[in-house]
């Protein structure tokens, strides 16, 4: 069982392919590419924190939508609640928090000031995935649209 950090996907956002600068030419094509990247590294069992800005949609869909994508995807699925995320009490996540410290790192949507290490999101490619001593943006904008392990942060 692994364990899987992503963050600012925003599923159906049409305009963060052009925000961003993504690769892809229609919100189908960005969707698709994310679940696909996603289910080629995340298994059944294993455990994603999605850092935040899961989807983005027409108030009257929005939660039938966000929830097909979730159905979708591989994992166990827990959301550190970003500041686009909407109805998280409807989504189908194992569980949502506002922020959560798992070994000796912090997981927030928005870059906090603390001694631990700070994964977070929120930023998108406003900055590189490690950008202080103990920062790391894991945005899908820097991490190639694909989840990153956890494995990759831990100290020793």
């Amino acid at each position: 069982m692994n364990t899987w950090l992503i963050s600012d996907t925003h599923f159906y956002h049409e305009n963060i392919i052009k925000y961003c600068n993504r690769p892809f030419s229609t919100v189908t094509e960005m969707n698709f590419a994310m679940i696909e990247n996603w289910n080629n590294v995340v298994d059944k069992d294993d455990i994603v924190y999605h850092l935040g800005d899961f989807a983005l949609g027409r108030s009257y869909d929005y939660v039938k939508r966000a929830n097909a994508v979730l159905d979708l995807l591989n994992g166990k699925k827990y959301l550190i609640k970003g500041n686009h995320d909407r109805k998280v009490a409807q989504l189908n996540f194992e569980d949502v928090f506002n922020g959560l410290v798992l070994d000796d790192c912090l997981l927030s949507h928005i870059p906090k000031e603390t001694e631990l290490i700070n994964i977070h999101g929120h930023v998108h490619d406003k900055m590189p995935f490690h950008y202080m001593v103990n920062k790391y943006n894991v945005s899908v904008d820097v991490i190639g649209f694909t989840p990153i392990n956890f494995n990759t942060f831990r100290r020793g």
